[in-house]
């Protein structure tokens, strides 16, 4: 989808952002995490639509996630209920305790086409490990993507685990139903192309 040009000094302007994570909150909501949130579409829609939950987007890319502040800076009415991280998913612990979250998404993640990379993609068994310290009792992980071999990849994966229970999974999530509108900037675009959506949502017993 094209190189993003890096920002100068954009770690530094996140951090100095309003919507850039200080300290867990103070209230009794839910809690879903955008792992790999890109330039905010999804999140920032999903947060304006259900005030009642908190949601937390995390990237390693500082650049996209000032994207995604300029655009919630561009709201008349600022959100309450988001924050970004620009950090790696393995860095997690540092910032959350465990069973803290009760959804993860995990969208369009880079698909690590090579085999000796198997291990970065994530849905690859340490980053599932991960993901179920993380997540609370019950806590749901949805996963989408349109690349064949990443769906086939993670079912496989996530199939052989006797700790995960799989919800849902199908080969084209827009068949027979239509979007609820809340999209990434790369599933608009994988649509528009003709591009099948593969969706898994799973949790652990």
């Amino acid at each position: 989808m094209g190189r993003l040009r890096k920002i100068k000094n954009d770690l530094e302007l996140v951090k100095s952002s309003k919507y850039y994570f200080k300290e867990l909150p103070k209230n009794n909501k839910l809690n879903y995490l955008d792992i790999g949130m890109g330039k905010g579409d999804f999140i920032i829609k999903m947060a304006q639509n259900n005030p009642n939950i908190n949601f937390f987007g995390l990237d390693k890319f500082p650049t996209v996630i000032w994207k995604a502040i300029n655009k919630l800076n561009k709201m008349t009415e600022p959100l309450t209920n988001i924050n970004f991280l620009a950090i790696d998913i393995k860095q997690i612990f540092d910032y959350f305790p465990n069973n803290f979250f009760n959804k993860i998404f995990l969208n369009f993640s880079d698909p690590w086409p090579k085999k000796r990379h198997a291990k970065r993609r994530l849905t690859s068994n340490n980053y599932l490990d991960i993901y179920k310290k993380i997540l609370a009792k019950d806590g749901i992980v949805e996963f989408k993507t349109d690349n064949d071999n990443l769906y086939n990849y993670s079912l496989e994966i996530i199939k052989a685990r006797k700790d995960i229970d799989i919800i849902k999974h199908v080969k084209n999530l827009y068949k027979f139903k239509k979007t609820n509108g809340m999209l990434t900037e790369y599933e608009k675009k994988f649509i528009e192309m003709g591009s099948s959506i593969k969706f898994i949502s799973f949790k652990f017993n």
